[in-house]
């Protein structure tokens, strides 16, 4: 029997506890050096060195950390996707008001629809979205003569939520998720600013053609729970 070491030391909540057996052989061989660590009043035998308990500790507390930054980095995803997702409603409001916006830019006037404070289920609403939605078909008085698609949108279901149509195919209203009409505002006066009522303020946009809001679940115009096409 070879000489035997005892090494005693504290790694954390752990107290190792290592032993050397070498013993000599025929050409001075050694046998292979077996530890044994006592954990928490346990003796176990383990064939891995000291630094490769070591290092197989530094491998798991670095994954262990890049778990935690992952889920912490999914988390503040999530939490922004949420905050900065647009109600359907007013992604619709806006859709139309852009609509309105690249018919002027496309014919340089603003679509007739008698009036310019429009609601989007009465007749001039029906007549606005006809010409937005290029389903004004041959009539001698069309106003979207180049057939283009300014306005695109899902269908309503129960009279909610998107564009409800006729059982020949035409359009009769446009309503948001509580099944309420849009208010269109137009430029008729075709001044730099688009100046109009909105609950008990005044509103102005300057370079803006339209605006578009629906009162949405209260149905009370101005208050918070509004859809509005402007900030």
């Amino acid at each position: 029997m070879g000489r035997s070491e005892t090494e005693r030391g504290d790694r954390g909540n752990f107290k190792i506890c290592a032993l050397d057996l070498r013993s000599s052989g025929p050409g001075n061989e050694e046998n292979e050096v077996w530890r044994f660590l006592r954990i928490d009043g346990e003796s176990r035998v383990s064939g891995m060195s000291e630094e490769k308990v070591s290092v197989r500790r530094v491998l798991i507390a670095v994954f262990g950390g890049l778990v935690v930054l992952g889920l912490m980095g999914w988390v503040v995803v999530q939490r922004a996707v949420r905050v900065n997702r647009k109600p359907s409603g007013q992604m619709m409001a806006s859709s139309l008001a852009s609509a309105v916006e690249n018919f002027y830019g496309e014919y340089n006037h603003l679509p007739d629809v008698g009036g310019d404070r429009v609601q989007t289920d009465g007749p001039a609403g029906e007549k606005l979205l006809e010409i937005l939605l290029n389903m004004e078909g041959s009539l001698p008085e069309a106003q979207n003569v180049r057939s283009v698609i300014f306005l695109q949108g899902k269908e309503a279901k129960g009279g909610k939520d998107g564009i409800a149509y006729t059982a020949d195919d035409s359009p009769e209203g446009l309503f948001d998720s509580y099944g309420r009409p849009y208010t269109v505002i137009l430029n008729s006066d075709k001044k730099d600013t688009l100046k109009f009522r909105y609950g008990d303020q005044t509103i102005r946009l300057r370079g803006k053609q339209a605006a578009v809001w629906s009162v949405g679940k209260d149905g009370i115009e101005g208050t918070n729970d509004d859809v509005k096409s402007w900030n």
